[in-house]
């Protein structure tokens, strides 16, 4: 800064010799900021690929939110987690063991399991990270980020009943340029990203792009005053862009990140013993009177000598091209091939004892290809046919060790049989094949019809069990019941699997496999009165995969797998500028019809008490409206207002409905979890000229939503007050931010704060044994950040 001004300054001495030129060079200045305010304010002419081709956002006819590498940066977004800042209808958890979960409109997929497929799905230049855990590295070096809203399944593939988030990287430049950002925050923040990029050859580009992020312990133990919270990650991309001739264009993405930070512990809220302790074996520690975290978002306990340092990573290689085969036909084609591997560790009670420690390991495998040809036939009809074929493999083994619950014994006649750890091993190989094709068809001038069909088939195979730890404990209670219930001596050997068959009888390994196939679809009229204005109406029909779950299982049957959803959704809306474009109006109205929705529920489960279980909703509904307003009243100043209104409703029970601490009851006429009813977003910047070559900035943003259930109820009346507290609080966070930067805006300098009011909030509440634990937010926090583009 003391660099910048001072060249202002002996520009401004130099100047007084001539008036003339100081106001010339003045009015420059002021036609550039124009010029940058007009294009800012001209929102309609943003160019996304939401239906895998190049258009203005103001004539696809969907809702859709749009942010530039830069808006992300100034928001303070820098994981898929962040979104929640900026994308009203968006929500984010991470579940009972620390795996991330997305939501849009309500339809999501709470599920522990490692390698299940979500509902939200996440793309990067339209390659897919098919699995929630593999997105933590996607905001590297973008150009801009899309989320489509509603259902996407028929060009987006299978799953994603919710919606899409497509983040386009930064291509290789045919000049070369470089730049870096650096940031510097509480609690010893030091986060660096850079870029360079330019020409190898005359048809061959390169641009590599590397962030790390390194932060101090920003968690403490409110018993002992220890720190806990470490972030270490780094990460990677090259891309590639050769053009050998006219007409083809082949793009080599490789991206690669390795996280290797403390895992967030939780808050303790309270104990609740699932069933009775076992007879003469009380609790080894006290868990049961350990004091509860205070309403502070750095508060937290966990064993004295544990090691919570996560090991995940991180590696995707990905080829796509683009062939011009001439009379407008193009043929495009997207391969990858991702490789996740993941050592989660967490302490799940909340107390500084050993007692229910879980360690996720595992290892995802993914291939994808996809095909597909698109041309038109005349002025008014554009089409599109492709297909899909995805492989995916998923190894996950979860470890309890220890497991100091009420429910780590098994009951036999006279004798408790107690066990402290054992495996759950999850093994899932899921195939995906899947034809589609699209339709746009031009009625008029300013009317236009479009169609999309997909035809996707998957074979999903599973094997697991609940594992012996190898020291025979687990299986020694497991061998008693099953000799037990078949009037003869069974004895099950100790690392075996302790899951009994259907029978009761012991087997080998769990096995199963669900063969599902379905037809997505999409209709859409669209109305265009002016260049500035569309008027739109879809209905959407999409789907989402089924799947097994990691479960502690004492019978085979705990082990079903919850078979495929479905979302009929009704979508009209309206996007519009006016005002010579400094008014944008988007909005949107919807409703989805829900089928077999997929849920987390609870289930009482002898002898490990009340378990997280797989459950699905025959019949239920969401209603609700969007809006999305950008304005720019005078010069220099733009402020959006997002907004949603989610109306969710369980309209018939499962079977078995069973509340989170295993009371049978009713859910019918219950919200869904994790939807707030409202939410909303005000952002505001305004940018002035202090020199001929600086601008001066101010800006802030305002992020509010409504409370909301994290699991279905089960209205049991004696347990009210326990079910209240599996509640999120509505909260609201102020984010502020001011700086400088020069003309061209390859110079910025900038402060900011988030939760500057250090607002407390939870984006989870979960039980998980028994015990009733919470992630919070993060506190207050601030710092600077310098961006520098040679």
């Amino acid at each position: 800064m003391a660099v910048l001004g001072g060249q202002a300054l002996a520009q401004s001495a130099s100047e007084e010799a001539n008036l003339d030129g100081a106001v010339a060079e003045n009015e420059a200045a002021a036609s550039e900021t124009e010029s940058r305010n007009s294009d800012v304010a001209r929102m309609s002419e943003v160019i996304v690929t939401a239906q895998k081709r190049s258009e203005r956002l103001q004539d696809v006819p969907m809702s859709i939110t749009a942010a530039t590498d830069e808006e992300l940066k100034a928001r303070g977004i820098t994981t898929t987690d962040d979104l929640v800042k900026l994308v009203p209808g968006f929500s984010f958890q991470k579940s009972n063991y620390g795996l991330p979960i997305y939501y849009i409109r309500g339809v999501g997929f709470n599920e522990t399991t490692l390698g299940v497929s979500p509902a939200v799905t996440i793309y990067t230049d339209q390659i897919p990270l098919p699995y929630a855990p593999m997105t933590r590295g996607a905001i590297l070096d973008l150009e801009r980020m899309e989320v489509l809203k509603g259902p996407q399944g028929t060009l987006f593939g299978q799953n994603s009943t919710g919606g899409a988030i497509n983040y386009i990287a930064a291509k290789p430049t045919s000049s070369f340029e470089s730049g870096f950002d650096v940031t510097v925050g509480r609690f010893s923040q030091v986060d660096v990203e850079g870029f360079i990029s330019g020409p190898l050859t005359d048809t061959l580009s390169a641009r590599v792009a590397v962030r790390t992020e390194n932060q101090g312990d920003w968690q403490e133990g409110y018993t002992n005053g220890d720190t806990i919270g470490e972030e270490s990650f780094i990460n990677g991309r090259l891309i590639l862009d050769w053009a050998p001739s006219d007409g083809v264009d082949l793009s080599f993405m490789a991206s690669a990140w390795r996280d290797t930070s403390d895992t967030q512990q939780p808050q303790r809220m309270f104990f609740d013993a699932g069933q009775p302790a076992p007879r003469g074996r009380p609790l080894t520690f006290p868990t049961d009177v350990f004091p509860e975290a205070p309403l502070d978002a750095r508060a937290a306990a966990w064993d004295l000598d544990g090691d919570f340092a996560r090991d995940d990573r991180f590696q995707q290689f990905a080829l796509t091209g683009e062939f011009d085969m001439g009379s407008g036909l193009t043929l495009a084609s997207l391969s990858s091939y991702s490789h996740y591997e993941t050592d989660l560790p967490q302490d799940l009670d909340g107390t500084t004892y050993p007692a229910t420690v879980t360690t996720d390991t595992g290892t995802i495998k993914s291939f994808s290809q996809e095909l597909r040809l698109s041309g038109s036939y005349g002025e008014r009809v554009r089409w599109m046919i492709g297909g899909n074929y995805q492989d995916d493999s998923v190894d996950e083994r979860f470890i309890f060790d220890p497991s100091l619950t009420t429910g780590t014994h098994l009951r036999v006649g006279p004798t408790d049989f107690t066990f402290d750890r054992y495996y759950i091993d999850n093994v899932q190989d899921v195939v995906t094949k899947a034809v589609f094709g699209s339709l746009d068809f031009d009625l008029s001038d300013s009317v236009t019809l479009q169609g999309a069909v997909r035809y996707t088939g998957q074979e999903r195979d599973f094997e697991g069990c609940t594992r012996d730890f190898g020291d025979g404990e687990l299986v020694a209670g497991y061998s008693a019941l099953a000799s037990a219930l078949a009037g003869e001596m069974i004895t099950i050997p100790p690392g075996a699997c302790g899951t009994l068959d259907a029978n009761n009888r012991p087997l080998d390994l769990a096995t199963s496999s669900l063969d599902e196939d379905n037809l997505s679809w999409r209709v859409s009229l669209n109305w265009k009165p002016s260049n500035d204005t569309l008027l739109y109406a879809n209905v959407t029909k999409g789907y989402k995969a089924g799947s097994f779950p990691t479960l502690p299982s004492l019978n085979v049957l705990q082990l079903q797998g919850i078979e495929q959803e479905s979302v009929l959704g009704y979508e009209a809306g309206v996007k519009s500028s006016f005002a010579d474009r400094r008014v944008s109006l988007d909005g949107a109205v919807f409703y989805y019809d829900y089928k077999d929705k997929q849920l987390l529920g609870y289930l009482a489960v002898p002898p490990f008490g009340t378990l997280p279980s797989l459950v699905s909703i025959p019949d239920s509904r969401i209603q609700g409206a969007e809006v999305n307003l950008a304005l720019f009243p005078v010069e220099g100043l733009r402020v959006n207002i997002n907004g949603a209104y989610i109306d969710t409703e369980v309209q018939s029970d499962p079977t078995n409905p069973t509340g989170p601490f295993g009371t049978p009851g009713t859910f019918v006429g219950q919200d869904f979890p994790f939807t707030p009813e409202w939410q909303g977003v005000i952002d505001a910047r305004y940018e002035f000229p202090i020199t001929p070559e600086l601008n001066m900035f101010f800006g802030g943003a305002l992020t509010s939503r409504s409370e909301t259930n994290t699991t279905l109820l089960s209205g049991d009346v004696t347990a009210v007050d326990r079910e209240s507290s599996m509640q999120i609080d509505g909260y609201t966070l102020l984010d502020l931010r001011a700086g400088v930067e020069t003309q061209s805006g390859d110079i910025r300098f900038e402060i900011w704060g988030r939760n500057v009011t250090d607002e407390f909030y939870a984006n989870n509440v979960t039980r998980v044994s028994d015990y009733v634990f919470r992630f919070t937010g993060m506190p207050v926090t601030y710092g600077a950040t310098l961006r520098y583009r040679f």
